[in-house]
């Protein structure tokens, strides 16, 4: 691509380029493949004129330090040493963001407005934070302006495309609605606008049409996270195993693969390497679908070597009885689990797994979970509403879910498409709202691996510990199973395990 092909990109998008930053895109093999022409406009702090060092701020998000997947080797006796029972627990579960015994949705009309406000409220302080966004109006008061520049954060009431190729945005705030245009001759928000979707928060800046009633887009924001934001690091040299998706008790779950995770907590498998880092692991957390359940997917009963799900939660049990004492176990359920179906739901409940509460090591909280592990700020969410994402966003895929994972950062919000599959209880607050930027984002739920690094938070998805289903033959789903990421906390270095 020559040199002025690209200098008009940049122009096309309203953005001045240095000099030095177009020989640096000069020198990529696809200078497009950047991204900056689409993204730049959106971020925080964008300058007035594209720096190579701005440039080097917005690359694409890439897979942080992650070692190839190792698979242990049998040891006649577990290793004396285990560094991480040196080290007391630093643990803080966010109860004030826990469903668990705080739910009081009855599902009527006024619930629904409680939730959706304060979706719009939290959500609108993000954005307000923007240079952008500091002159925000109400949706009602910019109405009548005819042709004059105004900016507004508004939710998503409707997009959709026009007869004449535009896409036409209507949003909403507590004093009005206003429908908004994306013109088709603006390239860089038409190749945006497919990631825009009902009932999401974001921030526009445009100018009202000549009769006011109309507000065609110059720029839109997503809430999205802050470009320049230093991960926290624990003091202390001590690991967070992330697993999820076991399913006991069905007839594909990989019970010779968990045995051998379970061996290697206990130290009696793998290299000296690889038992130096099972001693690291001071924490377990476990992202929900311990058990299959009975009775979540036709036909279920045919793959289920344990039918009773009592059963189920004893057989995982014993299991996780003989993890170390010095590891700290976080549980979380999971759309498999013995809690409601509705996000955010409960922990599961203690009738069905009594062994769990009985355990003092063992956490049991609700889905999704938000900690501070060694001042390391995790957000742990078993992760359904990945179904929604890939099934509607364009090149999203469950081979790669890291990817629907930054979506969802981008949208600050864990399920950000209301309707879908993901059934939603209509609670006071959103319990599935960003407020902060995590350190560490956890899902689950698609049962493949994936992992990934953006703006300051590391992205992982856990897999499974279950063979392919018929369920999921019919939908091409292909898991990933027995990989399990451990991460050093100290170095934030990502460690995939394998055990197959």
């Amino acid at each position: 691509m020559h040199d002025a092909e690209i200098l008009n990109r940049f122009l096309d998008a309203e953005l001045n380029v240095h000099p030095d930053t177009l020989t640096a895109l000069m020198a990529q093999e696809d200078p497009l493949e950047i991204g900056v022409i689409a993204s730049a406009r959106t971020l925080q702090d964008c300058p007035p004129v594209i720096t190579p060092e701005f440039l080097d701020s917005i690359q694409p998000a890439s897979p942080p330090e992650v070692a190839p997947a190792e698979k242990p080797v049998e040891v006649k006796r577990p290793s004396r040493k285990t560094p991480a029972a040196e080290y007391d627990e630093n643990l803080k579960i966010r109860t004030d963001r826990d469903i668990t015994r705080r739910s009081y949705s009855v599902g009527d009309i006024e619930g629904f407005f409680r939730y959706f406000n304060d979706r719009y409220q939290r959500l609108a302080r993000v954005l307000r934070e923007r240079d952008q966004m500091r002159d925000v109006m109400d949706i009602e008061s910019v109405k009548g302006r005819a042709q004059e520049e105004v900016t507004v954060i508004g939710m998503v009431q409707d997009v959709r495309p026009t007869r004449k190729g535009h896409v036409l945005i209507s949003l909403e705030d507590p004093t009005g609605t206003v429908p908004a245009l994306i013109l088709n001759s603006d390239r860089t928000l038409m190749r945006l606008s497919p990631e825009v979707v009902k009932d999401e928060v974001i921030g526009v800046v445009g100018k009202m049409s000549r009769k006011g009633d109309l507000l065609i887009i110059n720029d839109l924001l997503f809430p999205d996270l802050p470009v320049a934001r230093k991960q926290k690091r624990s003091p202390d040299p001590v690991a967070l195993a992330l697993i999820s998706d076991v399913h006991a008790g069905s007839t594909m779950f990989m019970e010779e693969a968990f045995e051998k995770f379970i061996r290697w907590m206990e130290g009696r498998l793998g290299s000296p390497r690889q038992q130096e880092l099972a001693g690291k692991v001071k924490y377990l957390v476990i992202g929900g679908d311990l058990v299959d359940g009975v009775g979540i997917y036709p036909e279920q009963e045919n793959e289920l070597v344990i039918k009773d799900i009592f059963q189920q939660y004893e057989k995982i049990a014993e299991y996780i009885s003989r993890i170390p004492e010095h590891v700290e176990v976080i549980i979380m359920p999971g759309n498999h689990d013995a809690t409601r179906q509705a996000e955010p739901q409960p922990a599961i409940l203690e009738e069905f797994a009594p062994a769990f509460y009985d355990d003092p090591r063992i956490h049991m909280v609700g889905n999704p979970c938000f900690a501070t592990i060694h001042g390391v700020d995790l957000i742990s969410y078993h992760g359904r509403s990945l179904d929604d994402i890939i099934s509607t966003i364009p090149d999203q895929s469950y081979s790669d879910p890291e990817k629907a994972m930054l979506f969802a950062l981008k949208k600050r919000h864990l399920a950000p498409i209301y309707g879908g599959k993901v059934p939603m209880s209509p609670e006071e607050r959103d319990y599935l709202l960003i407020d902060q930027p995590p350190d560490i984002l956890h899902f689950g739920h698609v049962h493949t691996v994936g992992v990934a690094s953006y703006r300051g938070t590391t992205v992982v998805n856990s897999g499974t510990f279950q063979k392919q289903t018929s369920y999921q033959r019919k939908n091409n789903v292909k898991p990933d199973p027995a990989r399990i990421p451990i991460i050093d906390l100290h170095e934030h270095k990502t460690t995939l395990m394998r055990f197959l």
